[in-house]
């Protein structure tokens, strides 16, 4: 039953792909950063985090897993979308054995439904799968903000959404981070924002390592073994 219902949300979300009732951002708006990226040398074997500016201004992701070969290739304000068209940039000439993946805020706010966000992200998941069929990939969750207030519902039936389909594949992880976001009322707590009341804060870039940090070892265990 559950594997059914799974299946009939992905092929809701496909048609919603192919009659592209929402336009998806121009591409193109972060031709700079993505050539920027480009000209970097390809780092291949190691963990590429990529997605959207969520990602892009962790600037301490080396010195918060240290002894992991990590590698920052986010961008721009991304959505799923830009995944998918610079994928080969971000993602494929590095040949990660390991893939953390941040993305669909953006995607929400760009007036797509979370059927058609989940059609997105799920459509690149499918693509790094089947480029590197090796690759280990953990899907971080969506998270809210007190400057998009208005879109939590629409937040939490992406991650509910992402959860079904991850369910039952052995390449993909999915990794709540967004819970320690909210207080008991479901409101986001100041401290881990910025002034913009979006992007996170120090505390909540120590809050997403201190989650993720277990888990990036335990998978890049499993890939780094000779």
């Amino acid at each position: 039953m559950k594997s059914a219902l799974v299946l009939s949300l992905f092929l809701a979300a496909s048609c919603l792909v192919a009659q592209e009732s929402t336009p998806r951002p121009n591409p193109q708006r972060f031709a700079k950063e993505i050539a920027a990226l480009a000209a970097k040398p390809a780092d291949k074997g190691g963990i590429v985090f990529t997605g959207s500016s969520s990602i892009r201004l962790w600037k301490t992701l080396n010195e918060d897993f240290p002894g992991l070969p990590v590698l920052n290739c986010g961008f721009g304000g991304s959505v799923a979308n830009d995944l998918i068209v610079h994928f080969d940039t971000v993602v494929a000439r590095h040949e990660p054995k390991l893939l953390v993946t941040y993305t669909g805020s953006n995607d929400i706010n760009a007036k797509l439904t979370p059927l058609e966000a989940l059609a997105d992200y799920t459509r690149f998941l499918d693509m790094v799968h089947a480029n590197l069929p090796m690759t280990r990939v953990i899907v971080t969750s969506v998270k809210i903000g007190e400057k998009r207030i208005a879109q939590i519902p629409q937040v939490k039936e992406l991650n509910r959404l992402l959860q079904a389909w991850i369910q039952g594949k052995d390449w993909v992880r999915y990794v709540d981070c967004t819970s320690y976001l909210a207080d008991e009322k479901g409101h986001p707590i100041r401290k881990y924002y910025v002034k913009d009341l979006l992007h996170l804060s120090p505390a909540g870039y120590a809050k997403w390592t201190q989650t993720l940090d277990p888990i990036l070892r335990e998978e890049w265990a499993k890939v780094s073994q000779p």
